[in-house]
């Protein structure tokens, strides 16, 4: 993986408004494999808006005004950090999704 797509994949991470975008996408494609029309193929689609938006917002925040946001991180490198985000979704749904789903133990009963 390239460094430019290691970078874009951090600053989604670390940007709040773009890290709440990735935790919807993140629950959207959960709902998607829940009711099992999930395809792993299709999913770096669901991530290609974000890395666009985030790649524009890298720009603006750390380029100069000579910079060009599809220069600097070119369709490649967004599509590597798109390739990343869909590992990193597999791992949060095996992980953390499985154990919100299940019910919370020691209910009420003695």
């Amino acid at each position: 993986m390239s460094a430019e797509a290691t970078e874009l994949v951090l600053f989604i991470d670390n940007d709040p408004v773009l890290y709440r975008q990735k935790e919807y996408i993140f629950r959207a494609l959960a709902r998607k494999k829940d009711r099992r029309t999930y395809r792993k193929a299709l999913a770096p689609k669901a991530f290609a808006t974000l890395t666009n938006l985030a790649a524009k917002k890298y720009i603006r925040e750390h380029g100069s005004l000579a910079d060009k946001w599809n220069l600097t991180f070119t369709p490649i490198h967004r599509r590597q950090a798109t390739l990343v985000l869909v590992d990193h979704f597999e791992n949060w749904y095996a992980v953390d999704y499985q154990t919100l789903k299940r019910p919370a133990g020691g209910g009420g009963e003695s």
